[in-house]
């Protein structure tokens, strides 16, 4: 990971660059922001310059040995420990040690160093149990940290999401944390840092990593991974300053997505109350990721309809197979009942952030749509 790898934060950057280069090395650094902030990124950019051989003026080089292999995070001197639990690979004892995880951790980290706890969670495959970072573990950091380093300037442990550091574990490290050997860095990657103890605040020096702007997350989606305008703003909205989250949710224009609307429109059209209750039932078992997705679909295929509408086809985003539909549905509608429909979506969309019933919301959209629809 190199820091040109991470969107924005150039004045951060700067000022670890800058630590590294006058020799400013905390021995403990939290790097701490609230979920979906650029922490374990940042933490992983950094942890690569401190070992470069090349070092340039605003990033490591990436092409020496020591990048190399941080790249694919197999650098002997750069250690880690993260929470865990067992899986039906790794049980009882195995499941107490990140060691006994590292495979699951670098296909993690390549897929995306951005990605959130409950990403993790799903990666590993420990259903419902609860992760840990035991006190096993603790000393298996210890003992790690207790070898010189193989080849790199620095041995550097860097422990992900320390809030989840069992307190006899967090105990057993505070000596080593206050008083590493030489040449040893700890990073702690933290989304929780009010969940730390206080006695391992205490000991690091605290670097936050701010949260993306919905405009700065608009901007990557567009530069980055061509989303249009008006559909990144809307992710960016949703996303709350998780760029992973942003992400993920970029591609809800599936043929599922459509036909489900569609079948959805037709089910609102003809105010078939069995059905709509159906839907909302099944609704609520989604992920609440696959609800937001699935409404920011619906409000996209409002604004080609109002394209449609607007005899302006050739703004239109929408895939071939499906202008067909947005021309017809198009038809149906006016300038009022879209501004009216969208409304009521974005609503919607903002009540399910805050944990609203997903049955319930799903509902009254449906019958407050249907109302619209068969208005004359």
């Amino acid at each position: 990971m190199l820091f040109a790898n991470i969107p924005g934060l150039t004045d951060l950057k700067e000022q670890l660059i800058k630590g590294v280069k006058t020799g400013k090395i905390a021995h403990a650094q939290l790097f701490w922001g609230n979920l979906g902030a650029a922490n374990l990124p940042m933490a992983l950019a950094y942890a690569t310059y401190l070992n470069c051989e090349n070092p340039g003026e605003d990033d490591a080089c990436g092409a020496c040995n020591s990048c190399h292999k941080n790249a694919k995070f197999i650098h002997p001197d750069f250690q880690f420990s993260f929470p865990t639990a067992a899986n039906d690979s790794i049980k009882g004892d195995d499941s107490k040690l990140s060691n006994n995880f590292m495979k699951y951790w670098r296909s993690f980290l390549l897929k995306d160093p951005f990605a959130s706890v409950s990403n993790w969670i799903d990666h590993i495959g420990t259903g419902n149990r609860q992760l840990n970072l035991a006190k096993d573990e603790s000393k298996n950091i210890i003992r790690n940290l207790s070898l010189k380093a193989f080849e790199g300037k620095y041995k550097i442990m860097l422990i992900w999401l320390p809030e989840y550091l069992h307190p006899s574990a967090a105990n057993a490290l505070l000596k080593i944390i206050e008083e590493p050997s030489d040449k040893t860095v700890f990073l702690l990657v933290s989304n929780n840092r009010e969940k730390l103890i206080g006695t391992i605040t205490s000991r690091t020096q605290a670097v936050h990593i701010p949260n993306y702007s919905d405009e700065e997350i608009k901007d990557i989606l567009v530069s980055k991974y061509e989303v249009a305008d008006i559909q990144a703003k809307q992710l960016a909205h949703i996303a709350q300053g998780d760029l992973h989250k942003a992400v993920e949710l970029i591609d809800d224009v599936s043929d599922d997505a459509q036909q489900e609307f569609e079948q959805w429109m037709r089910e609102c059209w003809a105010n078939d109350y069995t059905k709509l209750i159906k839907r909302s039932e099944d609704f609520h078992k989604w992920g609440k990721m696959n609800q937001q997705q699935w409404l920011v679909h619906a409000e996209n295929i409002l604004r080609e309809s109002l394209i449609a509408l607007m005899q302006s086809t050739e703004l239109m985003r929408v895939p071939d197979e499906h202008e067909q539909f947005v021309m017809k549905f198009s038809k149906t509608l006016s300038l009022e009942k879209i501004a009216q429909m969208n409304e009521i979506l974005n609503k919607a969309i903002y009540y399910l952030e805050r944990n609203a019933s997903a049955k319930m919301t799903l509902l009254n959209v449906s019958l407050q749509l249907s109302a619209i629809l068969r208005r004359k």
